[in-house]
């Protein structure tokens, strides 16, 4: 009867299967799980971020990049009316370096 053989090769795929996962995942290499989605960095939306710049005065921003998951560039008017560039720490909103536009 087939079925003893197929019952070997369905084990066998899912062995190897669930071992490619657990690799991909990086489990008993010592390394840190890759990132998915419940693992990613928590940063500001960008309209929390946005306020929380207007809470220090900063208005009309025309130019708004994320850099990379933890470092946003803005581009606003300051409090003393001046374009200024900002470097934002993407998850506080905190101020990290401003710059004349």
């Amino acid at each position: 009867m087939p079925y003893p053989r197929l019952l070997a090769g369905l084990l066998l795929t899912g062995s190897l299967a669930a071992g490619a996962y657990a690799y991909a995942q990086g489990a008993g290499t010592g390394a840190a799980p890759m990132p998915g989605p419940s693992m990613a960095v928590d940063t500001l939306s960008m309209p929390a971020l946005l306020d929380k710049l207007s809470a220090q005065g900063y208005r009309d921003a025309r130019s708004v990049e994320r850099k990379s998951d933890k470092l946003v560039e803005v581009k606003a008017t300051g409090p003393d009316g001046q374009r200024q560039e900002l470097y934002v720490d993407a998850r506080t909103g905190e101020i990290l370096k401003v710059e004349r536009d």
